[in-house]
C-alpha cells in the first residue's frame, strides 16, 4: 500500500501548494496574453506544483508480510582416526555406524522442518557444509578436540534458534587430561549414539599414562599436587605401581588397581618445594610382563619453583558482603599472590583460597613471606596478643597492613585495643556504628587528589558511590592522611585513612560497605572498586618489589602434544604500558639436546577464557618424542630480556590409533547435561529423531520502496521544469 512519510504537517504542504497555485493563476490572468502558449505554460506550472506536492509528501509503497523461520538442527561428525576402530572383524566400525546413521529416514524428516547445518571435526572444526559431503569424508584426523569443537559450535550458534545437535563421535578428546568437562551444560540438546556394541573388545595387556597434570610454576615453601591419569587392561588383578622420580631419583611410589577387563584410575602425589629452581619429574608405570607397547608408560614434566615476591595474606572473620567482593578482586589482581582465610562456623580459620602449607598463625617466619596483610572483621580476642605484636614488627620492618575492620574490628574490644593501636592512622575512644535510612555521600580529600591510590583521570573520582555505614568517633593520628571522608549529620568523618609507620604503611577502612563502590551506578565503566584496590595495593607494595613490567612470559595452546602434531607457542611481554619489543626469539631445546631458534611474529593471542591481548606467536611441529624446553628472549634498544624456562612433553604416538573401547560414559554425560538423549542403537535414534516436534517462529517483515526518489518521478519533474523554462525563454518572458 501507498504510505506518506512527510515530516511537515499536511496542512502546511497543502497551504503552501495552494498559495503557489493561487498566485500562479492570478499572475497568469493579469500578466499573460491570451495565447495558446500561455495556456500551455499554465498547465505546465500546475503540473510542476503537483509534482512538488508529490515529492514533499514523501510517498512510498510498503508491503508487510510474515516469514516463517525454521529452527536449526546441527549434525557434527567426528573424522578422527579412532572412528575407524572396531572391536572385531565382523563388527562394523564406528565410522560405518556413523555413516549408516546419516542414511536413515530421520534426516529427511528433520530437514523438512529444520535448516540442517553439518560440521565435521577432528583437531579443527570445518565450515558449515552440505551434509551430502559426509559420504566423501574419511576418518583420518590425527587427534580430536571434542571439547573445543562443542564450544566453537555453540559460539557459532549464539542467539539462533537451535533445536538440537546430533553428535556422531566416540567421545575421545586427545586434548583433555580428564573428562570432567563433559558435565558442563550445553546451550541446546545434544543427542549421542553408542558407536559400537557393548563389550567385544579383546585387548592385549597394556598400561598407559593418559595425562599428567600439575602446576608448572609454584611458590617456594608451598605444596602442590601432581595428578596422574592412567588406564589399561590385562592386569590379571595384580596391583599397578605408579612411580614418581625427581631429577632422576625415585621420590615416591603409589599402588593402584586397574580391572583386568580395562579401566581408568587417577593417582595423586603431593609435592613439596623447599627450594627454588627447575625440577624434572618423571612418572613411570612399570609395564606388564607381556606388554607390547611400552612407549606410553612414562611422561616427564618440568616444574619451576619460584619466590612469589608480592604475596598478600587476608584474614577475614565470618564471611560478609565485603569479603565476597574483595576476594574476587584480589584473585583477579596480577600483581599479587593472595592467600585468604575466613572464620568457619566452628570458629577456626578456613582456607578461602588454596593455602599450601601456610596457616593463619602469622608467626614471624610466616609473615616474612608476605608484603601485605589484610585484617577483616575480627576483634582483639580473635587476633590475639602474639599475632598483634608480630604484625607491629612486620610493619616496622617494611610490610604493609590494611585494616578493613567491621563492627567487631572497630568498636569496643576491637583491633585498636591491641598493640596495633599504636600504629593505626586513627584514634578513637567513643566509637559507634552509624547506619541510617539513607546512604552517606563520600568525597576525596585534597590529599587524595595527589595520592597514588586515586591516580589517573581525576574526573573518575568526582562522583563516588556512597556508603551505607560509618564507624564514627575517630580522629586522625599525628602524621596520618585522610583520603576519603563521608558526610554525616555530625559532620565529615574519615572513611579511608593511611600513614607510614617505621618502614611500612598502614591503611584503615572505616566502613563495612566499601563494596557499594562495586555496585553503585556512579561507578559506571570506571570500575571504581577494582581501580581503588589495584592502585592502593600498588602503593602499599614496597617499591623495589613492584610488578616487573619487563617480564617475558611463555605459554602454549594445549597441554598434551603427540608426535606429528603442531603446537602454538605464544609470548607476552610486560603489561599494557610496557615498551614493545623489537623482536622476540624462542630457543627450543629438543629431547636430543639440540637447540633450535625460532623467530616469533606479532599476533593477537587468545586465551581459553576468551580474552585476547597483543603478543607474539610461532608454530612448532614435534619430530621426536620427549621433553622440550623453551627459553625466550626479547630485544629492546640493545637490551635483552629473557623468559623463565617453559617446557612441554611430546608423547610418542596419539591414542587415536590405540585399540580401546569408545568413551560411552562421556557421550552419556554430554547428553544428560544438555537435556538431550543417548541412544543405544541406530534404530532407536532413527525412531526418536523422526518423532521430534520442532517449533517454528514467525517474524513480520516489510519492504519499502520510495515513489518520489525513483528516476521516473525525478525525470518527469525535471522535464516539466525544462519545458517551462524553454517556453518562457522562447517568449522572452522573465
Amino acid at each position: 500500500m501507498i504510505v506518506f512519510e512527510h515530516t511537515f504537517p499536511l496542512w502546511v504542504i497543502i497551504s503552501g501548494i495552494g498559495a503557489a497555485l493561487l498566485l500562479g493563476i492570478l499572475s497568469a490572468a493579469f500578466c499573460l496574453q491570451r495565447r495558446v502558449v500561455s495556456g500551455v505554460l499554465v498547465v505546465v506550472y500546475i503540473l510542476v506544483l503537483a509534482g512538488t506536492a508529490w515529492c514533499l509528501s514523501l510517498p512510498g509503497i510498503r508491503n508487510t508480510f510474515t516469514q516463517v523461520r525454521k529452527p536449526r538442527f546441527i549434525v557434527a561428525l567426528d573424522t578422527s582416526q579412532s572412528m575407524a576402530l572396531t572391536p572385531g572383524p565382523n563388527v562394523p566400525s564406528r565410522w560405518s555406524t556413523a555413516q549408516e546413521t546419516l542414511s536413515r529416514p530421520w534426516l529427511a524428516k528433520v530437514a523438512s522442518e529444520c535448516d540442517v547445518e553439518f560440521f565435521h571435526f577432528n583437531a579443527e572444526l570445518s565450515e558449515n557444509t552440505p551434509i551430502s559431503e559426509a559420504r566423501t569424508l574419511a576418518p583420518d584426523g590425527a587427534s580430536t578436540r571434542l571439547r573445543s569443537t562443542l564450544k566453537k559450535i555453540a559460539d557459532h550458534s549464539a542467539g539462533l534458534n537451535v533445536a538440537g545437535m546430533l553428535l556422531l563421535s566416540d567421545g575421545a578428546d586427545t586434548g583433555e587430561g580428564s573428562d570432567g568437562w563433559a558435565s558442563v551444560p550445553q546451550p541446546f540438546p545434544v543427542y549421542t549414539l553408542r558407536p559400537e556394541p557393548p563389550g567385544g573388545w579383546k585387548l592385549d595387556p597394556d598400561l598407559r599414562i593418559d595425562a599428567v597434570t600439575t602446576s608448572l610454576r609454584v611458590t617456594v615453601g608451598w605444596k602442590s599436587e601432581l595428578k596422574v591419569k592412567l588406564s589399561g587392561q590385562g592386569t590379571r588383578g595384580a596391583p599397578v605401581t605408579v612411580q614418581l622420580f625427581e631429577n632422576g631419583e625415585l621420590l615416591s611410589e603409589m599402588p593402584t588397581q586397574i580391572p583386568d577387563e580395562g579401566g581408568e584410575r587417577e593417582v595423586t602425589f603431593e609435592l613439596e618445594h623447599p627450594k627454588m629452581g627447575m625440577f624434572k619429574y618423571r612418572v613411570f608405570v612399570p609395564p606388564l610382563a607381556d606388554e607390547k607397547n611400552k612407549d606410553d608408560n612414562d611422561e616427564v614434566v618440568n616444574v619451576e619453583v619460584v619466590d612469589a615476591r608480592n604475596r598478600l595474606l587476608y584474614l577475614e572473620g565470618v564471611p560478609r558482603w565485603e569479603y565476597k567482593y574483595l576476594r574476587r578482586t584480589l584473585l583477579s589482581e596480577r600483581q599479587i599472590s593472595p592467600v585468604i582465610f575466613f572464620t568457619g562456623s566452628d570458629g577456626t580459620p578456613q582456607g578461602g583460597t588454596p593455602v599450601g602449607n601456610v596457616t593463619a598463625d602469622m608467626t614471624s617466619q610466616q609473615l616474612a613471606y608476605f608484603k601485605i596483610i589484610m585484617l577483616g572483621n575480627i576483634d582483639a580476642k580473635e587476633l590475639g596478643a602474639a599475632r598483634a605484636n608480630n604484625l607491629v614488627k612486620f610493619v616496622e620492618q617494611g610490610g604493609s597492613l590494611i585494616l578493613l575492620g567491621g563492627a567487631k574490628g572497630w568498636t569496643t574490644g576491637g583491633l585498636a585495643e591491641t598493640e596495633l593501636g599504636k600504629i593505626l592512622p586513627v584514634r578513637g575512644s567513643d566509637v559507634r556504628t552509624l547506619e541510617g535510612d539513607r546512604p552517606y555521600p563520600v568525597k576525596l580529600s585534597e590529599a587524595a587528589r595527589s595520592h597514588p591510590a586515586f591516580a589517573g583521570d581525576a574526573a573518575l573520582w568526582q562522583n563516588i558511590p556512597p556508603v551505607l555505614s560509618i564507624f564514627t568517633g575517630f580522629t586522625l593520628s599525628s602524621g596520618a592522611e585522610m583520603l576519603v571522608s563521608a558526610e554525616t549529620p555530625s559532620g565529615p568523618q574519615p572513611v579511608v585513612a593511611t600513614q607510614r609507620f617505621g618502614q611500612g604503611k598502614v591503611t584503615a577502612i572505616l566502613t563495612d560497605s566499601l563494596w557499594r563502590w562495586q555496585l553503585g551506578p556512579e561507578s559506571g565503566r570506571a570500575r571504581l572498586y577494582e581501580r581503588f584496590w589495584t592502585q592502593m595495593i600498588s602503593w602499599l607494595l614496597p617499591r623495589q618489589e613492584s610488578i616487573d613490567s619487563m617480564r617475558l612470559e611463555f605459554f602454549a595452546d594445549r597441554d598434551q602434544v603427540f608426535l606429528g602434531e603442531s603446537i602454538e607457542l605464544s609470548a607476552r611481554f610486560g603489561g599494557e604500558d610496557s615498551p614493545k619489543p623489537d623482536s622476540i626469539e624462542a630457543r627450543i631445546t629438543l629431547p636430543d639436546k639440540r637447540e633450535v631458534p625460532y623467530r616469533m611474529a606479532p599476533k593477537l593471542v587468545s586465551l581459553s577464557s576468551g580474552k585476547s591481548f597483543p603478543g607474539f606467536s610461532t608454530g612448532f611441529s614435534a619430530t621426536q618424542p620427549g621433553l622440550y624446553n623453551v627459553v625466550g628472549s626479547a630485544q629492546i634498544n640493545d637490551h635483552t630480556y629473557s623468559s623463565e624456562p617453559f617446557s612441554f612433553f611430546v608423547k610418542p604416538h596419539s591414542p587415536e590409533t590405540v585399540p580401546r573401547p569408545a568413551k560411552v560414559e562421556v557421550l552419556q554425560t554430554l547428553s544428560a547435561a544438555s537435556g538431550g538423549r543417548f541412544f543405544e542403537s541406530v534404530e532407536s535414534l532413527d525412531e526418536a529423531l523422526s518423532k521430534l516436534q520442532f517449533r517454528t517462529s514467525e517474524e513480520k517483515l516489510s519492504d519499502y520502496k520510495t515513489l518520489w526518489r525513483d528516476w521516473p518521478a525525478i525525470i518527469a519533474l525535471m522535464s516539466l521544469l525544462a519545458i517551462s523554462w524553454g517556453l518562457r525563454k522562447s517568449q522572452n518572458m522573465p
